[in-house]
């Protein structure tokens, strides 16, 4: 309503995922490879996807970034 997310960036992220399969103490490990980030706002352009996964999000399969990546496209904003 009071239009906040014209100048203002949400930004939900995590450096890293977790393992695609459980360890031995019935877990999951840090996992670098593929992680999710949400960008909202501050002139991002909405509804796009980008990059993909591997069918057990283990690799980058398409258009892998890395935490630079996103870093910068927050900071150029």
């Amino acid at each position: 309503e009071r239009g906040l997310l014209d100048s203002t960036m949400v930004c939900i992220a995590s450096e890293f995922g977790r393992t695609p399969k459980i360890n031995g103490s019935a877990g999951r490990d840090h996992w670098p490879k593929v992680f999710s980030v949400v960008l909202a706002g501050g002139g991002i352009k909405g509804g796009i996807v980008y990059g993909k996964s591997n069918a057990t999000a283990s690799e980058p399969e398409e258009d892998a970034l890395n935490v630079e990546d996103w870093a910068t496209t927050i900071y150029n904003r």
